[in-house]
């Protein structure tokens, strides 16, 4: 049985767990693709510990040494960021070498010159991993769906959002304390702008967007909404409307385009949605013939990305040994238009949490801000026993265009009734 050596660049959390599975279960992988995976070189910018490399395998600080090597069949990328991850990249494919990347950014913004590439090369560039880690929901758009016009792709992409919200909901805590709690688990950085900003979200629905509907998707078109202004206050309000709160990426297709937006939404408790919780993901198609499909599990962390990572490396292993070696179908990259955005997304409910000094006369002028924008009120909600001097309250209103809330929420925040920025989430109907 031949041998396929493997170098990964980036031996951080996912290359180091790449390399152990590879290591606890070389028989059971060898009998799956017909080749033995072993891994010769890694490549870290900073030291690896005496006895964490694999066993027999050189380490490198520069990643060029690495593409360079000569006993080094595929290339394992898993650095992160786009600018040195997009060089190993080109360079190991320029190289010859089959690539396996875990890179959403990347991905995202070069998807298209990288798989371009590849094809030129006849190589394959692996990329499962990208998205929602173990989930195998790549394959499912670029494969299993391929059949079917899809109409709307959604989900909860970012494992460690998701944790966050679930402890705020759990256990009544406020975003700072749940977010230094994520940190101290390893589940989010110690800079986590991407997660909770809605920037990992957006980059993921990016690529799915593109998978699904077949077009250029520039991340930076996507609206964006973190979970950062999510309060404690605002998981009693869920509570008291029967609905949990997730960060919720979002692709529909409609007769003006695709509404595509990351932002919080408000979710009932009975929906499949609101059961994902933890540091979980869950991806839903829906499809002109398959109806709704749901991807469930783990999408982030090493263990779930890894086996991602390895179901590429397997599959070109087995192409590699049997000779046949050729660039994999770029479903959706092989577009060179722009994904139509839509202007004027289809209209849907909104809960909107404000913040007052209760004064006589605020809630009518609120009233009034959302009427002159042709917008009406559904509901008001209020806890008892809040402080006046700082009272949080809610409005939900009938469905509107997101566009059209957004200048009315800009509206109420210059009015100067406001003691902070409304709070706004999308509601999922019942």
């Amino acid at each position: 049985m031949s041998t396929v050596r493997v170098g990964i660049a980036g031996y951080g959390t996912v290359g180091r767990a790449t390399a152990q599975i590879l290591a606890a279960q070389p028989e059971r992988i060898a009998a799956r693709c017909g080749a033995r995976l072993e891994v010769t070189a890694v490549c870290r910018r900073t030291p690896v510990a005496a006895g964490k490399a694999p066993v027999g395998a050189r380490v490198y600080r520069d990643w060029r040494e690495l593409v360079a090597s000569p006993d080094v069949d595929i290339v394992v990328e898993t650095i992160g960021g786009t600018d040195a991850a997009r060089a190993v990249v080109r360079a190991a494919l320029t190289a010859g070498k089959p690539v396996v990347t875990a890179n959403k950014n990347l991905l995202a913004a070069h998807g298209e010159e990288l798989l371009e590439l590849a094809a030129a090369q006849r190589l394959p560039l692996g990329y499962e991993a990208a998205v929602a880690g173990g989930i195998p929901v790549i394959r499912a758009l670029a494969e299993s769906s391929a059949g079917d016009r899809l109409h709307a792709v959604y989900g909860i992409l970012n494992g460690t959002a998701n944790y966050i919200l679930s402890r705020m909901e759990s256990d009544g805590v406020e975003f700072p304390f749940a977010l230094a709690e994520a940190q101290r688990r390893g589940y989010a950085e110690a800079d986590p702008t991407w997660d909770v900003d809605g920037l990992d979200a957006r980059d993921k629905l990016a690529i799915l967007a593109r998978l699904a509907f077949g077009g250029r998707v520039d991340p930076a078109r996507i609206g964006v909404m973190g979970i950062r202004n999510v309060t404690a206050m605002d998981m009693v309000y869920a509570r008291r409307l029967e609905a949990s709160i997730r960060l919720v990426a979002s692709a529909q297709l409609g007769e003006s385009g695709v509404a595509i937006s990351v932002r919080p939404w408000l979710v009932p408790r009975r929906s499949l949605l609101a059961q994902v919780e933890g540091v979980n993901n869950a991806v839903f198609l829906e499809g002109e013939r398959l109806g709704t499909q749901m991807f469930y599990g783990r999408g982030a962390g090493g263990d779930p990305t890894a086996v991602a990572v390895l179901s590429d490396l397997m599959e070109i292993a087995a192409d590699l040994a049997g000779g046949k070696l050729a660039a994999k179908a770029a479903a959706g990259f092989r577009e060179t238009t722009d994904l139509a955005i839509s202007a004027e997304p289809p209209p849907v409910p909104w809960y909107l949490r404000l913040v007052i000094r209760d004064r006589p006369g605020v809630l009518a002028r609120l009233a009034a801000g959302l009427a002159a924008h042709g917008i009406n009120i559904d509901f008001v909600l209020q806890e008892p026993g809040m402080p006046k001097e700082r009272l949080p309250f809610v409005i939900t209103v009938e469905p509107v265009s997101e566009p059209l809330m957004l200048r009315a929420a800009a509206a109420l925040d210059a009015a100067g009734d406001l003691l902070e920025p409304v709070l706004l989430l999308r509601m999922m109907p019942a």
